[in-house]
């Protein structure tokens, strides 16, 4: 080999491992910053606020602890209640600790419903807020899971906390109009209807409108957490959502629609529309705030405010683990 022969293989193999040691940096910063924001999250939870070194340590110890097990756990959850769960999945071991990630919209569920009264989970993945709804208050509900995988795992949650009387799931996509649909699969709490870009394996599912399957029993709550989907379930939803005994809403209000084309502020203004004000909820202090406009995330959306606020006021005192609210 020639001397410029050599150089220019030595610049050659120079750059790729260059190229390589840069593209590691990366994945290491990367990595550091989300694990960072989500130890910084757990200590902000405000269960734990005054204990922010212990509530990151007993983070740490139960995601490492669940991923050396290599099977499913069962964990606590409110009032003597439990959930099944598969660390390995993703988003599944959220609930390993604070458990209620969600605070102020779980605390919602269980402070605002009463003992038969029907809730609707469109969206229920596990089971978190069905259980929630059922298993902590009693009330009756309706859970809507369309993957097959996480169905059974919401089916499993179900008959664990024995509420099968009071439960009724269907393994179903909620949409427009009745027909089918392509979800996605193998990627545990982020399944989402399935679009052309989506490079995840796919399962063909059937779809339902709520406006059909609701026509004889409108729920008192109703949650909707469907990945940026939320546009389509509302407009096979029209006249449920101009219900008056359809009292309070829970909706993720993000950037997830933009995947579908949907502009979410668009959907933020018919729940308006329809006799809603967007609201957030404190379960420490039992106190409904209204929210701005512009207010994204999960959105409680109630009818009137007012009379919610008299209703968390009158709530049993949940507990779980060492607290209670």
């Amino acid at each position: 080999m020639g001397v410029h022969s050599w150089f220019a293989s030595a610049f050659v193999r120079l750059n790729l491992l260059t190229g390589r040691s840069r593209v590691y940096e990366t994945l290491c910063v990367s990595i550091i910053r989300k694990v960072g924001t989500t130890l910084w999250g757990v200590s902000r939870h405000p269960l734990h606020r005054d204990a922010k070194f212990l509530a990151m340590w007993t983070y740490c110890v139960r995601q490492i602890g669940a991923r050396l097990v290599a099977e499913e756990v069962c964990v606590g959850f409110p009032n003597e209640t439990r959930l099944l769960l598969n660390p390995q999945m993703k988003g599944e071991a959220q609930f390993l600790f604070p458990i209620l990630g969600e605070f102020g919209d779980m605390g919602f569920v269980m402070h605002y419903l009463r003992p038969d009264d029907l809730f609707a989970d469109v969206g229920a993945n596990i089971g978190a807020y069905t259980v929630l709804a059922s298993g902590v208050v009693g009330a009756r509900s309706i859970a809507f899971e369309p993957s097959p995988v996480t169905f059974a795992r919401l089916a499993a949650n179900v008959r664990l906390n024995n509420v099968e009387s009071k439960v009724k799931v269907a393994n179903v996509a909620v949409g427009r109009a009745a027909g089918t649909l392509e979800f996605t699969h193998g990627l545990g709490t982020e399944n989402c209807v399935a679009t052309d870009q989506s490079s995840a394996a796919r399962v063909r599912v059937p779809v339902v409108t709520l406006d059909e399957t609701l026509k004889d029993s409108t729920p008192k709550m109703m949650k909707v957490d469907v990945e940026g989907f939320e546009t389509e379930v509302f407009a096979g939803g029209t006249r449920l959502l101009s219900q008056q005994n359809l009292h309070a809403l829970i909706v993720e209000r993000g950037e997830n629609g933009s995947r579908y084309g949907f502009d979410e502020a668009k959907l933020h203004d018919q729940i308006k529309g329809a006799g809603f004000i967007a609201c957030g909820y404190d379960p420490l202090t039992r106190v409904i705030q209204r929210l701005p406009p512009e207010a994204l995330g999960n959105i409680i959306y109630l009818r009137s405010p007012e009379a919610a606020q008299a209703l968390v006021r009158e709530a049993p005192v949940v507990r779980v683990g060492g607290s209670k609210f």
